[in-house]
């Protein structure tokens, strides 16, 4: 009885683990592919990812389909219109050293002997790995009509107008060498920022006064993502096509010679070369590591593709990406300056965080003057002192860290000392139990938590105030508290008194009407950006998309409790107990009633109604195990479009149990507890369900 209950509770800590590293991850997705402003390093991202399936596969429950190991991307965003692919664009596997690539090998020669005896002779292509943003031409009659991004692999979000800007994207295809082109085409490749036209970007951003771009890659997905095709087109953006998604089969039987018929079409294609086995790869790849920085763009690695079509076929692809490729990424570009102080950040959520501040130098491409330490734990490991001589790198070109010290040759400076007061506010520092980071216990009262709070409010993917930028913020929460554009909560944003920015430097009177109706435009934000701009620990864009969909009102979140909480898919007891703290704060309710009073409420979530005398009418359904003839995130999305409420876990509450291949947990506990259990061809019925079916 003991070990079972030992064994219970090791499975349920092992699922929150699982919960809080797929909620990180999908957080990471959004700021990545949506906010176009990643926080972590590729490398990082990998990691995690890695760690979330090594113990997805430990736990042996069912995977669901929502889990970062099982998709691509991140859900689209609402700012521009939803564009399906007509074949899903996966992401590629990482290999981050020559063993992975010779597991890579190694898997493919073992699966090639299994099912295609005699075809041992086969060939790589390797290009090298843009760093930029994948997109899908979709050509329609040899005319270009729709193009998208990759979003979550399988619907991306229509740029259509801005893709038309760049030069290297032809508009339609012309002449006889275009002959043969398939009546329905997608195209796709990669979105990127030249070196030269990244530097000139950030110049004239530094002379307007701007926010600079971190990396010629987020420059180029944010200016790809405008809404005035405008200003994409003086960003300068180029285009590599790397591959087809529908019509491949009509254009060669090898990825070579699909790309000299892309070529033929007037797309520009990257140099790429082709070899037999992985010790060419690999030698290869040491000669790019090289060659890299002469190129005028940016690229993080290299892309090893099964050249035979037919054996591409015959490999398969996994969840999120094709078996038969693999991306085999470039260690961080490295180099040593000096540590000439320690500082203390304070982030949105309080988080204090050690940032060395060192003699600028020039890393991959881009002046570095700061460096993250991350926490104290890395802080005392890594031992990194003032005057210390360091390796700073830029993994993934994303966040410069610092590696190590440099071997030190003589005396060196005192350990950077914890503070124990916040160095902005004063407040006493806290550490809770079991975590690495240390946080102010000052809350709102402390005004950098309050910058960032207010940041992360009008930021893109939350309430999406345009033109209210990191240094106006900064300026109006340091306002005098006397002053009419003081802002001491994200509520005061919604109060500004306009006409007191009038005669203030860089403040025209255009400037200040636009801003003015950006502030109004906020006002009717859809729920989900509206509870994720709220910034409630825990609560990415994609939970406060599932939180919304299932409770469709602000109010019905506020009154919850976190047992129902906990039944939305992807909300576990962690973020489920953040979520009921927030509404139990004081301080908050005070600030959404304040919202609420300037008319800052998102409106309820429209649902459609399900269909009178549907079988599922007003009943709660869950999903476990492998569907085959639609995905569980499709078959979801099916049921919320008749109006029915799919939840992520099973309860007295349940009323209905879907059970595909492989169910594991949830069916035993349904059959537990008497949950009425059906098969996947009694969902397709219900799916397809017609009022005339019964009659």
């Amino acid at each position: 009885m003991q070990t079972n209950q030992r064994d219970n509770r090791l499975a349920e800590q092992l699922r929150n683990q699982i919960q809080q590293l797929r909620d990180e991850l999908q957080a990471h997705n959004y700021r990545y592919y949506i906010l176009d402003a990643p926080i972590i390093t590729d490398a990082e991202y990998d990691q995690h990812l890695r760690q979330l399936e090594k113990l997805e596969t430990e736990l042996g429950e069912p995977v669901p389909s929502s889990s970062p190991t099982q998709t691509v991307g991140a859900p689209i965003s609402h700012v521009f219109e939803p564009r399906e692919h007509l074949r899903p664009l996966l992401s590629l596997a990482n290999a981050f050293g020559d063993d992975e690539v010779r597991d890579f090998d190694r898997r493919l020669r073992d699966l090639i002997d299994q099912n295609m005896t005699g075809r041992d002779n086969f060939q790589y292509v390797v290009e090298p790995k843009i760093d930029g943003l994948a997109v899908n031409l979709r050509y329609e009659n040899r005319v270009l009509t729709i193009a998208a991004t990759r979003g979550d692999g399988r619907v991306g979000e229509d740029v259509t107008d801005n893709i038309r800007t760049i030069a290297d994207i032809p508009w339609r295809f012309e002449g006889d060498e275009a002959g043969d082109v398939p009546e329905l085409l997608e195209v796709r490749g990669e979105v990127y920022m030249s070196k030269a036209s990244f530097e000139a970007l950030n110049k004239r951003q530094e002379r307007q006064g701007e926010k600079l771009f971190a990396n010629p890659r987020n420059a180029a997905a944010g200016s790809l993502r405008q809404l005035d095709a405008r200003v994409t087109a003086k960003r300068q953006l180029s285009f590599f096509a790397y591959g087809v998604g529908e019509g491949t089969a009509s254009l060669g039987n090898s990825h070579s010679a699909l790309m000299q018929k892309l070529k033929s079409f007037g797309f520009a294609i990257q140099a790429y070369e082709v070899f037999s086995d992985v010790d060419a790869l690999l030698a290869n790849y040491q000669s790019w590591q090289q060659r890299r920085q002469v190129l005028p763009y940016e690229i993080d690695g290299l892309v090893y593709k099964l050249d035979d079509f037919d054996l591409q076929q015959h490999m398969g692809e996994v969840a999120r990406s094709p078996r038969w490729a693999v991306a085999h990424k470039f260690p961080a570009e490295e180099v040593v300056t000096t540590v000439e102080k320690i500082i203390w950040q304070v982030g949105r959520t309080g988080v204090v965080t050690p940032v060395a501040e060192m003699k600028p130098v020039k890393v991959a491409g881009v002046i570095v003057s700061r460096a993250t330490l991350h926490n104290i734990q890395e802080l005392q490991r890594k031992d990194v002192r003032i005057g210390d001589a360091v390796v700073v790198r830029r993994a993934g070109d994303v966040i410069p860290e610092v590696a190590r010290v440099v071997e030190p040759a003589g005396e060196r400076g005192e350990p950077a000392m914890i503070p124990e007061l916040c160095p902005v506010c004063g407040s006493h520092i806290e550490q809770a139990e079991g975590e690495a980071a240390i946080r102010c216990s000052g809350g709102l009262v402390c005004s950098a938590q309050l910058k960032e709070r207010l940041k992360h409010f009008v930021s893109r993917g939350a309430m999406d105030i345009e033109g209210m930028g990191d240094k106006l913020i900064e300026m109006l929460v340091d306002e005098p508290l006397d002053s009419p554009l003081k802002l001491k909560s994200v509520a005061d944003i919604f109060r500004i008194d306009f006409d007191a920015l009038a005669g203030r430097e860089g403040f025209a009177e255009k400037k200040i009407k636009n801003l003015q109706r950006a502030v109004e435009k906020s006002k009717k934000q859809p729920l989900a950006k509206f509870l994720f701009a709220l910034g409630i620990r825990h609560v990415g864009a994609v939970t406060a998309i599932s939180l919304s969909e299932y409770f469709h009102s602000m109010e019905a979140i506020r009154d919850t409790d976190i047992e129902a909480l906990q039944e939305v898919e992807d909300v576990g007891p962690e973020v489920a107990a953040s979520v009921s703290a927030f509404f139990e704060e004081a301080h908050n309710m005070e600030v959404l009633a304040a919202l609420k009073q300037a008319g800052v409420w998102p409106d309820l979530a429209k649902v459609k109604d399900i269909p009178e005398g549907h079988p599922l009418a007003g009943k709660s359904v869950v999903l476990t195990g492998s569907l085959e003839k639609v995905s569980r995130s499709d078959a979801q999305a099916a049921l919320r479009k008749l109006g029915v409420k799919p939840t992520g876990s099973v309860s007295k509450k349940t009323d209905v149990l879907v059970a595909g291949e492989n169910a594991g947990s949830k069916l035993k506990k349904a059959q537990e507890l008497g949950v009425e259990v059906v098969d996947e061809a009694q969902l397709m019925t219900w799916l397809n369900w017609h009022a005339e079916d019964d009659v």
